[in-house]
């Protein structure tokens, strides 16, 4: 029997589950609109406290994707974990440079630049930019519907040292959403 104002054991468990998903949304872990990996600190070693926040243009079975994505990846051990968030900046400014470097750099006008942006992303030009962060060939197509990335957009994946990076692209501007976690069972950072 349960002492008197201790609540039952469901509905602990049903309040520690809200209490450490609003933690997890306030810390600000999780693959929220900022593009951050979902693993804070340790991508892809630890999975508890991982929360997906789908953004208004995700499908709906967006997060399950993501979710069951992340939980078959292996573990990043500590060395991993520590050059994960540098292999992902380094993934995230190769994909988002493009647009200012045509602007800025190669004196193109701005105005076609930021209209040539504005255009779906396309594999091809994904993989090129890919292509000057890793030597490891990078997977890049319009995205599956058991890819851990959006409807009508294209999925990447670049294996950095050991440790994958994916994510998604809608458009030639910049990456929709970049994460770093350990590969797929097989070795690969995308589903073949």
């Amino acid at each position: 029997m349960t002492p008197p104002n201790t609540p039952h054991p469901t509905r602990r468990r049903r309040l520690a589950s809200w209490a450490a998903i609003v933690t997890v949304a306030l810390s600000g872990c999780g693959p929220a609109s900022t593009g951050k990996s979902a693993g804070h600190g340790a991508p892809g070693s630890s999975r508890s406290g991982v929360a997906c926040f789908r953004n208004s243009d995700a499908d709906a079975d967006y997060c399950d994707r993501f979710l069951a994505d992340l939980a078959r990846r292996t573990p990043l051990d500590p060395a991993q974990a520590r050059a994960a968030e540098t292999a992902r900046q380094s993934v995230a400014r190769a994909l988002s440079g493009d647009v200012l470097n045509r602007c800025n750099v190669k004196h193109e006008p701005c105005d076609a630049v930021m209209a040539w942006a504005e255009q779906p992303a396309t594999p091809e030009h994904v993989r090129s930019l890919l292509a000057t962060v890793s030597e490891n060939h990078p997977q890049v197509r319009m995205a599956r519907p058991d890819d851990p990335a959006v409807a009508d957009t294209v999925a990447f994946g670049v294996l950095v040292g050991q440790v994958c990076v994916y994510g998604y692209q809608r458009l030639h501007k910049d990456p929709d959403q970049v994460h770093a976690a350990g590969p797929l069972p097989q070795g690969t950072c995308l589903g073949p």
